[in-house]
């Protein structure tokens, strides 16, 4: 299949196994060990979908049914098979996004060695790290088991592709294969669809008469239209959140593609804009050039996989940009996890830049194209590596909150979600779930009624330990009551430990008088650096909490507030000293 330089590039030195797989592990443990084992925001559709299931009343529709403004349909099945698996340990799922990632770029692997036009080794293993270190870096996406239908977008996108490149199969299965994978790619989300389009460069690069040629291109469009048929049968688009004026919006629009285009390497909103540009018109240029090789079919044919993967692209990210561009120009730069797609524009860049210098220096003997290339691709490493970092730094600073939303998950039957605070305080532990208290009891009940995931039964609460687990110490603890109105807040302090292990408690839980229901909570991490002098440990640094109760949390009339924190290996609560009594007058 391939003549001799082609498959010279075949030859892989074992040394390369380490660049190659260097990229890989650190996403691997980028996973391992910032992954916490709990659903959040559009995640929590899910228990629904798994109670319907083990009751036997799943139907179509409810696979079908739009999730915002997408249809999941085949990502909803996968949730359903590995919450089946796992007992919805959200760790499954991002493992199956790993691998789908893994085998997305062995295709993009399989790609350059089909479809590359470079001869020289040097070229062809750059471009293959640096897609590595690209599709590899590290943000949030990740750690969100509800990325599935991004990365299996791109899945089946690149084996569309794949599938159009010169082989033994015949032209009318490939023609199959790859309109099953535009199929799937999209009904598992929106953006899914443009892949009909964007695959047509592939397409038309396989060989046939002009009759042949037309008939398949007819054939594709009109499953294209199809697949967009059916996805509108009940289509409702998202209330808008903000009204942007006509050009205010266009102004915004146009902004706000160009920092989704290099959202994967910069999120500077000083710079990603112009860098966005940058990316663009370079895109353009090399869109204008390859195309120009149309009748010049097998330079076509190595370029058009990568002509593909640019306008795919380029599509959906107009199609996010259109669809949330009232968040804000700079919406994509926080919201890293919707710019997954864009990677693949970068990408197709990187090989159409090689195919480019191999057409102009086919001898290589000039070798400052090449220097040029490889001082890019020197500058697109560091911005991943500062990227990556940038990354990092931020998944570190959540990971707190992560973890105190699993215990906190683990202990919903104990709390009151219909109380003021965890309805409506930013403060409240269910935050990083989901801001709709409601959706997370309707998920933990599901989630009960079919046996999935664990919750805390029958705990012990000790009013009067032996040791001392921590004191509420402001206000200070006097007979009188603190009395408020109901329309003030309340701020209570004080500090909180576990006296006899290394593992210190991650939150504080307030009840009211002799409930066995917390009706609100607070983060133990504030600097305690005299409690850890006092306490002799380095362990009590950060054990100091505070939490203001919003107006209303309490009834009128007077209300003993106990703090308690909890303990995982005696599976108790365990009541901190002192309490604040409260008296409550009416306006």
């Amino acid at each position: 299949m391939f003549d001799t330089p082609r498959r010279s590039l075949l030859e892989f030195h074992p040394g390369l196994w380490i660049c190659y797989l260097l990229p890989v592990l650190c996403a691997i443990a980028f996973v391992g060990y910032f992954a916490v084992d709990v659903p959040s925001f559009d995640q929590w559709v899910l228990p629904g979908l798994f109670e319907k299931t083990a009751t036997g009343n799943l139907t179509f529709a409810d696979l079908f049914a739009l999730h915002n403004t997408h249809r999941i349909l085949f990502p909803r099945l996968i949730f359903i098979g590995l919450g089946f698996l796992s007992q919805w340990n959200i760790k499954a799922e991002l493992y199956f996004s790993l691998g789908l990632a893994i085998i997305s770029f062995l295709g993009l692997y399989k790609l350059s060695v089909l479809a590359n036009g470079v001869t020289h080794i040097y070229l062809f293993h750059l471009a293959n790290l640096l897609t590595c270190i690209l599709f590899f870096s590290l943000n949030q996406e990740w750690l969100w088991g509800f990325q599935i239908p991004i990365f299996l977008i791109n899945f089946c996108l690149i084996f569309a592709v794949l599938i159009f490149m010169p082989s033994p199969l015949n032209h009318h299965y490939k023609f199959l294969i790859a309109a099953g994978l535009c199929a799937i790619a999209s009904f598992s989300s929106a953006q899914g669809l443009v892949s009909w389009l964007a695959v047509i460069p592939s397409l038309i690069s396989l060989p046939g008469n002009a009759t042949q040629q037309r008939k398949r291109s007819l054939i594709w469009l009109l499953l294209f239209l199809l697949s967009c048929g059916l996805y509108a049968i009940g289509y409702q688009r998202e209330p808008l959140s903000i009204t942007l004026s006509g050009w205010e919006r266009v102004y915004t629009f146009i902004h706000f593609w160009l920092n989704v285009l290099a959202a994967p390497i910069v999120q500077s909103p000083q710079i990603s804009w112009l860098l966005g540009l940058v990316i663009l018109i370079f895109f353009l240029y090399l869109l204008y050039y390859h195309s120009g090789k149309y009748w010049k079919f097998q330079t076509f044919l190595d370029a058009s996989p990568w002509i593909s993967l640019g306008i795919f692209s380029l599509l959906t990210s107009l199609l996010m940009s259109w669809g949330r561009v009232d968040l804000g120009a700079n919406y994509p730069l926080t919201a890293v996890r919707y710019t997954s797609h864009s990677t693949l524009l970068l990408i197709a860049i990187v090989y159409l830049s090689i195919q480019w210098i191999s057409e102009k220096y086919p001898s290589f003997n000039l070798p400052i194209p090449t220097l040029i290339y490889s001082f890019i691709c020197g500058v697109l490493c560091c911005l991943v590596w500062v990227s990556s970092g940038n990354a990092i730094a931020r998944v570190q600073t959540n990971l707190f909150y992560s973890q105190t939303a699993q215990t906190c998950l683990y202990l919903f039957p104990y709390l009151d979600s219909q109380s003021t605070f965890f309805q409506n305080s930013p403060q409240r532990c269910l935050l990083p779930l989901s801001r709709s208290t409601w959706w997370i009891q309707e998920g933990v009940e599901s989630l009960q009624n079919i046996g999935f995931r664990n919750f805390a039964d029958q705990l012990q609460f000790t009013d009067h330990p032996e040791l001392n687990y921590g004191y509420i110490d402001f206000p200070i603890n006097t007979n009188s009551p603190q009395v408020i109105q109901s329309s003030e807040s309340l701020t209570l302090r004080g500090w909180a430990i576990l006296p006899d292990r290394d593992q210190q408690p991650q939150l504080v839980f307030l009840s009211k008088d002799d409930q066995q229901l917390f009706f609100a909570s607070a983060y133990v991490n504030l600097y305690s650096p005299d409690l850890a002098d006092i306490l002799q440990s380095d362990r009590y640094q950060q054990s100091r909490w505070t939490t203001t109760l919003p107006p209303e949390s309490l009834p009128p009339g007077e209300t003993q507030i106990k703090a308690w924190v909890y303990d995982p290996d005696k599976h108790q609560f365990v009541r901190l000293n002192g309490k604040v009594i409260v008296q409550i007058t009416q306006l």
